[in-house]
């Protein structure tokens, strides 16, 4: 079963308004329309975002949700040793519907990088500027005289 308070990184403890505020954060920024990256990873976390926010914000809900997770008054008495393991086998990335979207995420980010979009721009700038082709009809000319002492 998932952890909805993993997934809106709050503790078990936290209250309403805490709650609140890590979904509004957490919707803002891996919203869909806002989102840069991947657009399928920001529907797909966008959904489970709201899924565990419609469970943590009504008390009822969140209650039998603890009850099934075994947690009581934010303490969590059952699932400690998978925890535990999963910290001790160093899985840092978060797993969402059986995909390493961090892996991928840095991947398409890799590809598609501000570097390389400025790169592009730059030369959008270059080839649009009358100095360079001013620079490249003067070296064109160099060449040409170049060429036709060399042939003499």
């Amino acid at each position: 079963m998932k952890n909805y308070y993993d997934i809106l990184r709050v503790r078990h403890t936290a209250t309403q308004e805490q709650i609140k505020d890590a979904f509004i954060e957490l919707v803002s920024k891996y919203h869909p329309d806002i989102y840069s990256g991947d657009k399928e990873y920001a529907q797909d976390y966008t959904a489970l975002l709201t899924e565990a926010y419609s469970i943590l914000k009504d008390p009822d809900k969140r209650r039998d949700y603890d009850a099934t997770q075994g947690i009581e008054n934010g303490t969590i008495y059952a699932n400690t040793n998978q925890t535990n393991s999963n910290q001790k086998e160093g899985n840092t990335h978060k797993t969402y519907f059986g995909k390493n979207y961090e892996q991928e995420r840095s991947k398409k980010y890799f590809k598609s990088s501000k570097i390389k979009k400025s790169r592009g721009s730059f030369l959008k700038r270059l080839f649009k500027s009358k100095l360079f082709y001013s620079l490249l009809f003067v070296f064109g000319i160099e060449m040409l005289i170049i060429l036709f002492i060399y042939l003499r």
